[in-house]
């Protein structure tokens, strides 16, 4: 969703003694000052503002040692999908927060959606379930209600839909709009809240117009959701887990 350009390596001092970081660049003309995430590859993201120099930004990450040092301790060990759930059991199916419960079966782990009472049963075998199993369910599961949800926030701003919109395992984006204007959606925006669910397929939907992220670009986002430099900013903060998770599956 923002354009980065190609992996370098800086030494950073900490507490703990020099370690190297991996990290990426990218300018965002609606930023304000500098900051910095970690992807699901532990590569630190440095947003910059139009304007920032590239010495600013290597000093800013010089005095984010001991702050990386802390990030990576806390995504030393991935979580898998499932203790993720039990953890956090929702999705968000139907621009709605959704139960999630859980059952043993012999079979293929699958899903059951009840729709009066907006929960849904993930039924798995104890014995045989992996990290695949479980994200098969999941993208299977998920791809109905992420195309309903696009086709429902057309209607809903009065956007003409894409021509094509396919639900896929992506490692490292939430979405993306072809120039044939086709779009592609991470099957895990059910794993993501409500709000940022929707961005995500807001997001692009506003590429169908504006390929590139342009003063236009982000003026028609906008008048989708007013919220949109908020939640792009929460969307970096919050799916930094997220968009990992099963990605361990072979």
């Amino acid at each position: 969703m923002k354009t980065a350009t190609e992996t370098k390596i800086c030494t950073v001092d900490t507490r703990e003694g020099p370690i190297m970081v991996p990290y990426v660049i990218r300018r965002s003309g609606r930023s304000r000052r500098i900051s910095v995430t970690l992807d699901c590859q532990n590569r630190a993201l440095l947003t910059l503002p139009k304007r920032a120099t590239l010495k600013a930004a290597n000093e800013f990450l010089g005095e984010c040692g001991d702050w990386l040092v802390d990030q990576l301790a806390k995504g030393a060990k991935t979580r898998s999908l499932l203790e993720y759930l039990r953890d956090k059991p929702f999705l968000t199916l139907n621009g709605k927060k959704n139960f999630v419960s859980f059952a043993f079966t012999n079979r293929c782990p699958y899903c059951e959606y009840n729709i009066k009472t907006s929960k849904v049963l993930l039924r798995y075998d104890p014995h045989t379930v992996n990290e695949l199993r479980i994200r098969e369910a999941l993208k299977k599961f998920s791809k109905p209600f992420i195309t309903q949800r696009l086709q429902t926030l057309c209607e809903l701003k009065s956007i003409d839909p894409p021509q094509r919109v396919t639900v896929r395992d992506q490692s490292s984006r939430w979405g993306s709009c072809s120039v044939s204007k086709g779009i592609s959606l991470n099957w895990r925006l059910i794993l993501l809240p409500i709000q940022l669910h929707d961005y995500v397929i807001l997001h692009e939907l506003a590429h169908l117009k504006e390929m590139n992220h342009s003063n236009s670009f982000w003026g028609l986002l906008l008048s989708y959701d007013r919220r949109s430099h908020k939640l792009d900013q929460k969307l970096d903060e919050a799916g930094r887990e997220i968009i990992s998770l099963g990605q361990s599956a072979a």
